[in-house]
Order: structure tokens, then C-alpha cells, then sequence
């Protein structure tokens, strides 16, 4: 059993089905969870042949994507996050610039080591990373100064943390429950 992103319960809620044809004739799936009869919590999720948009009190959420739920998968954080961004300007995620301090600080203090850097290199890599660490606190600038680097640093190494919406991630959660009561 894959565990939940946001530790929602949806013990109580009910999952109800609708659908519909639009004027075209193309078919429309609407996705309920709700407690009772309360919005409080209240999850609809609106399928078309073009995508899916997901309305609730964790906001509004638009896919280019139809969502199939499938008794026998869970939804893919990654895959739906790229899905969710697509032809958007939504964002799944925002910036962590102490998470990137901290991930910059365990390369400066063993990580290299670990990837076989040793001598000058070393030091002169880490001395990158010390001096990426005054422009954490802002992210564009860290950016920008993270990847202008003329060094030959991988800049695949480089830590960029990102942590994802709290609401999105009870959306997700609420896409897995679907799935599971199919079962």
C-alpha cells in the first residue's frame, strides 16, 4: 500500500460518480469526495477528452490530461506535476531555500568525497558551494548565480530544493483514494 502524500483522511467521505455527455458528444466524469453533506473538504474532479480540472477547497487545479482512475495503480507525483504545468502558469511547488542551504552544506561537508572529488578540485568545488550558500534566501538570484558558474562543477550536482503545495499534495491523495475504492 503506497502511503499518503498529506496524511488527509477520507474515511468518511463519500466517492460519487457522474457522468455526462457535452453537446458534442464527447463524455464527461465527475469525481465527488465529500463528508456528508458539508463542502467543508469537498474534492470534484471534472473528466473530458481535453484534460482534467479538479475543484475544491484545495484550490483549482488544471491538467492537459484526462485522469483514468485505475483500481490497480496510484498517481504519479511527478508525472501529474508535469501534467499540471503544461501550457500553465500554475506552479506545483515552491522554492526551499533552507533545504537548498542544507543540501549545499552536507556536499561541502562529505557529499563531494563521495563523488571521488579529492586535492584542488575539491577544495576549489567546495568554496563554489560555500559561496552559493549567501544566495539561498532568493531564488532567482541563487539561480543565477549557481548556473553562470564558469567553474567545471557539474551543474547537475548543483541542489535546487523545491517543496511541493500542500493542497496539491492532498490532491494527489485524493486521486489514489479514487483509485482504491475501484477496488
Amino acid at each position: 500500500m503506497k502511503e499518503q502524500r498529506s496524511k488527509w483522511n477520507f474515511s468518511e467521505y463519500e466517492h460519487r460518480v457522474e457522468m455526462f455527455k457535452s453537446t458534442e458528444g464527447n463524455e464527461i466524469r465527475v469525481d465527488h469526495l465529500q463528508k456528508g453533506n458539508s463542502n467543508m473538504g469537498y474534492i470534484k474532479f471534472v473528466n473530458d477528452s481535453r484534460g482534467l480540472t479538479v475543484f475544491g477547497d484545495f484550490g483549482r487545479w488544471s491538467f492537459c490530461r484526462p485522469f483514468h482512475p485505475d483500481a490497480d495503480t496510484f498517481v504519479s507525483d511527478g508525472y501529474w506535476a508535469e501534467k499540471l504545468k503544461i501550457g500553465s502558469c500554475q506552479e506545483s511547488s515552491i522554492y526551499d531555500g533552507d533545504r537548498t542551504y542544507n543540501e549545499l552544506q552536507e556536499l561541502i561537508d562529505t557529499g563531494l568525497e563521495d563523488y571521488g572529488y579529492e586535492g584542488l578540485e575539491l577544495e576549489n568545488h567546495k568554496e563554489f558551494l560555500k559561496s552559493l550558500q549567501q544566495y539561498t534566501d532568493d531564488e532567482i538570484e541563487y539561480t543565477y548565480e549557481a548556473y553562470r558558474n564558469n567553474s567545471d562543477f557539474d551543474l547537475e550536482m548543483i541542489p535546487f530544493c523545491k517543496t511541493r503545495i500542500h493542497q496539491l499534495e492532498i490532491v494527489f491523495d485524493a486521486f489514489d483514494e479514487i483509485c482504491k475504492r475501484l477496488k
